[in-house]
């Protein structure tokens, strides 16, 4: 076994814990100024701006709110419209559903293979 592998996995894990603490600092900061921006540009009735920096713009976009599930469901079903969902098997509910009915068609298993690493206990 080789310790110092463990030992720089660690040191890596560690790093990349700090560096997404900072991206999520940095990712509200930018979340905070772009509210404050489309605020301003509310008030001042602008849906672009151009700045010496760059030019902002206030778009919008209707995206998807589901608040009952059933009926969205029993939408999607009895109108075959399958394409209103994201196309990604839930891996658990795959786990589950050959395990207890066996192959799914059009699936394979596909066995991802990952390294946990935990702190030591003292």
């Amino acid at each position: 076994m080789d310790v110092q592998a463990v030992k720089e996995l660690k040191s890596l894990k560690e790093r990349i814990s700090d560096l997404n603490e900072q991206l999520a600092d940095l990712k509200r900061a930018k979340t905070n100024i772009e509210n404050e921006l489309i605020s301003e540009m509310n008030l001042d009735g602008l849906s672009l701006a151009r700045t010496d920096f760059g030019t902002v713009s206030v778009t919008k976009t209707d995206v998807a709110s589901v608040k009952d599930w059933p009926a969205f469901e029993e939408y999607v079903y009895e109108n075959r419209a399958l394409y209103l969902l994201q196309r990604r098997p839930s891996d658990v509910a795959y786990r589950d559903e050959i395990a207890t009915k066996g192959e799914i068609p059009g699936v394979e298993t596909f066995t991802k293979v990952n390294l946990s690493l935990t702190n030591k206990v003292t």
